[in-house]
């Protein structure tokens, strides 16, 4: 239908009209199925008919719910939206051109929203159309008019108003619309009529379609459905799918056309027998009516009817529930009559499977109490076992213990055996040691009281008495062979304990530490301490080998003590230890 662009413009202007864009922006982002899947799916063909696709009506029906449960904010963006109209035609001094612009969005939206509300702004648009004196306004709201009373349930009154056109004096877009709101006013009496004979009203609305798609344009949305229809009732089936498909590409998925073309596909597939892929389209084309906040919703009702059919009771209860809801708030005596036929037998199918669900819900409820009783008996089994192995568990724990403290003890006891047998090899070595070096001082004193003697023999003989006194006489002799004897004892002890005085430094403070002697001696405070090293520890002993006084003894200990950095009674015993 043609609109004067004289008035649109204007009305835009003022701010009265919400624009395409805007009407674009507030629908509801529809349908998650892919477009390419579709038409896919649509070309695939197997022995004559269209392919199988369990998953996807799963897909869909999953996708419808989740619809269904956000559609209250659709409904709250139509709402919106059709507020916004309503609230412009409060502007004082309006205009009755945009006045009827404005009706006319009003019908547009509650024309699949609210039939009592589309019917009354139907008449509103005819009243301002008919203020304004355009003809082709006029003539346009009384088909629009038409229409309306057909979905309200008015079918001879839509007839009647169709009748009083000419049609010879409508243009090209208005006798396309005429014949539609004819062919539909046709169906919704058939409909409407379902159980009687409606061979009159078959053959009539078959003369009013023929009219119509000789007037169509080819290649046109509406040729593709009105033609397509034709086809299927006829049993052209590949004509009319080659038609739907044509028609296909050119559709949004936000469309109440989507929705027509897709239910056109199910009843293709309705006709060729094809019942999964029926429930797939009418599945896409009442996803479509949902997600768009229309409330005609005849998809929806007719998928609810096959899912009862195949046994999916509470979903298709849902559905028909929601049927009903819609055709309430539509408002057309058609469509509530139509849901009615067909609640209270899936409705009571609804409630015996419920009976049947609660029945094995109680049986299960039983069975459970009695694996729950058996469970009891079970668990306190095997606390029973569990108590009995945690006496048994203790028991190895003590004897592990035991067994632990004996390990324990056992290494100990090799420890001290260890260390017992390297201070027996370290006794040994230095007995070895001792006796190696006592042996060669003895051999070596021997060979001298021999060469004395021989001396002493040789020196009687010859008479030299005096000689022999002043021999054994001479303190110098006694000296040298203490020194000698110091000498070998210096170098035996360090031939057994090479670091004894590095580690005796270490006991002693950095200041008072003794150096390093370069011809291998000891002086005499460390030769005292060489002495405790060797377990010599009484002044008497230690004053006899040195040839001191005990008062030296004494004093030596006690100034190498002073010396120390810990000058306690543990320092000598701790001089016992060192090299070992």
């Amino acid at each position: 239908m043609c609109i004067s662009k004289r008035y649109l413009s204007l009305a835009t202007n003022y701010g009265f009209i919400i624009s395409s864009d805007q009407m674009k922006s507030i629908r509801v982002k529809r349908l998650l199925v892919v477009t390419c899947f579709v038409i896919l799916k649509l070309l695939i063909v197997d022995n004559g008919g269209f392919a199988n696709n369990l998953t996807q009506l799963d897909s869909l029906l999953v996708e419808i719910d989740e619809a269904i449960n956000s559609q209250a904010k659709i409904i709250k963006q139509k709402e919106d939206f059709i507020r916004k109209i309503k609230a412009q035609l409060g502007y004082t001094n309006l205009p009755q051109e945009t006045r009827y612009i404005l009706y006319k969005q009003l019908t547009d939206e509650y024309i699949t929203y609210q039939a009592d509300s589309s019917l009354k702004y139907a008449r509103l648009r005819t009243e301002a159309a008919a203020t304004t004196g355009n003809e082709e306004w006029i003539t346009d709201s009384r088909i629009h008019m038409a229409l309306v009373q057909a979905k309200s349930g008015f079918f001879q009154a839509a007839i009647d108003t169709l009748k009083k056109m000419d049609i010879s004096e409508l243009n090209e877009n208005q006798r396309m619309d005429y014949y539609i709101a004819y062919s539909d006013t046709y169906v919704y009496w058939m409909e409407f009529s379902e159980g009687m004979d409606i061979s009159d009203l078959v053959v009539r609305r078959s003369q009013v379609q023929d009219s119509l798609i000789n007037i169509l344009q080819p290649g046109s949305y509406e040729y593709a459905v009105h033609k397509g229809t034709k086809n299927i009732e006829a049993g052209n089936y590949e004509e009319a799918k080659n038609l739907l498909l044509s028609a296909y590409p050119k559709l949004t998925h936000d469309t109440r056309q989507y929705a027509v073309l897709t239910s056109l596909l199910a009843y293709l597939f309705e006709q060729q027998g094809n019942v999964q892929e029926r429930k797939v389209y009418l599945a896409l084309s009442a996803l479509a009516d949902i997600e768009s906040g229309i409330m005609e919703n005849t998809s929806l009702r007719t998928l609810a009817l096959l899912l009862y059919k195949d046994g999916d009771l509470q979903r298709a209860n849902s559905y028909i529930k929601k049927c009903l809801d819609d055709a309430n708030f539509f408002n057309a005596r058609l469509r509530n009559l139509q849901t009615s036929r067909i609640l209270p037998i899936i409705d009571k199918a609804y409630q015996e499977y419920k009976v049947a669900q609660e029945k094995k819900l109680s049986n299960l409820l039983h069975i459970i109490s009695m694996l729950l009783v058996l469970l009891v008996l079970v668990v306190v089994f095997v606390i029973r076992q569990m108590f009995k192995l945690s006496k048994a568990q203790k028991s190895i724990l003590l004897i592990n213990n035991q067994l632990s403290e004996l390990n324990v003890n056992l290494k100990q006891a090799n420890i001290q055996q260890i260390e017992t047998n390297k201070s027996l090899a370290d006794a040994n070595y230095i007995k070895e040691q001792f006796i190696s070096n006592f042996l060669e001082i003895c051999t070596e004193y021997i060979d001298k009281l021999e060469k004395l003697k021989s001396s002493i023999r040789m020196k009687i003989k010859a008479g030299q008495v005096h000689d022999v006194l002043r021999m054994t006489d001479s303190p110098s002799d006694t000296a040298e062979e203490l020194k000698e004897l110091y000498e070998n004892f210096d170098r035996a002890f360090l031939n057994i304990y090479p670091n004894f005085i590095e580690e005796f430094n270490k006991l002693l403070k950095n200041d008072k530490r003794y150096k390093e002697p370069e011809d291998g001696s000891l002086n005499q405070e460390l030769r005292i301490f060489a002495l405790i090293r060797l377990g010599i520890t009484d002044n008497n002993q230690m004053a006899t080998f040195l040839h001191y006084t005990l008062r030296t003894i004494y004093n030596y200990r006690s100034k190498v003590k002073s010396k120390a950095t810990h000058p306690d009674d543990n320092f000598e015993e701790q001089v016992k230890q060192l090299c070992s």
